[in-house]
């Protein structure tokens, strides 16, 4: 059995190359062109968080995960998800992170769906270190043009509020995760914008909602054209779904972006009309 490294090169090199250069610009955020497949393959493993942070890309098809451990004589049992067959390839590379049990958040192939950790010790830092996932995780994908609908429950609603000067646009849209997904897209793709969270605990935290739901409170800068255009504030009530290996999707999302040419610091949770008074509900 190959070693991770060499794993992971092998998994990579069966994608076509649009969908390698596209994976390396996601994770470098647009920041690197490459222009050979394998500076694009070692672009990828240099800037990934990990080997298993690779595995759950959605270009890492359930079909591919299946065909590498049926090309190295390791048998599955079906029926089998793709969180399944991360962790017989994570397990065959003798890896002791496990994608069910130990992962905080992960996406799914199927369904891109996160998945939140039961078995943790401390369900106060649980829903923080969620957060902080589910925040990398969507905005890495909100940027790289991969959000769908299969990222939300078909109830779903949003709202936009767009702040210029003393104007505000607002929109919502409820019950429609096709719009949904299709505006965000629009909004980031329009107007050239690059969502970059403040990964620190000012700038992302989580909370659990009266109704059980897991709150993840977001806010950052939004650059465009490598200039900082303003600044957003962004808060998902995630939910499980029941029909999707009782994994979390975004349930109801609102989203303030300011238009800022003057930004001197990152914006704070506790600074936000949209964020400020969902600080007081609990941890757990």
């Amino acid at each position: 059995m190959p070693t991770a490294g060499q794993g992971i090169i092998d998994l990579l090199s069966k994608l076509d190359e649009d969908s390698v250069f596209a994976l390396s610009r996601t994770v470098t955020q647009g920041l690197k062109r490459c222009n050979t497949i394998k500076e694009a393959i070692d672009t990828i493993i240099k800037y990934s968080a990990d080997e298993i942070s690779i595995l759950r890309r959605k270009v890492i098809t359930r079909e591919i995960l299946f065909n590498y451990l049926e090309a190295n004589n390791i048998r599955v049992r079906m029926p089998v998800t793709k969180n399944d067959l991360i962790d017989a390839v994570v397990d065959a590379w003798g890896l002791t992170h496990k994608t069910s049990q130990s992962s905080i958040l992960s996406s799914n192939s199927d369904s891109n769906a996160v998945a939140l950790n039961e078995r943790s010790e401390k369900p106060e830092s649980n829903v923080n270190v969620m957060a902080e996932q589910f925040s990398r995780w969507f905005y890495s994908m909100l940027n790289g043009d991969e959000c769908g609908i299969e990222h939300f429950f078909p109830d779903a609603s949003f709202s936009l509020n767009m702040y210029t000067n003393n104007h505000c646009d607002s929109t919502r849209i409820e019950g429609d995760a096709t719009k949904i997904a299709n505006s965000l897209l629009k909004l980031k793709s329009q107007n050239n914008l690059h969502f970059n969270p403040n990964d620190s605990q000012d700038g992302i935290q989580g909370r659990i909602d009266p109704h059980g739901l897991v709150m993840v409170l977001t806010c950052g800068t939004v650059h465009s054209q490598n200039t900082c255009a303003g600044v957003f504030e962004q808060v998902f009530a995630l939910a499980r779904d029941p029909f999707c290996d009782n994994n979390w999707k975004i349930k109801t999302t609102s989203l303030n972006l300011r238009s800022k040419s003057d930004v001197l610091e990152l914006p704070k949770l506790c600074d936000s009309d949209l964020t400020s008074d969902l600080l007081m509900l609990p941890l757990e």
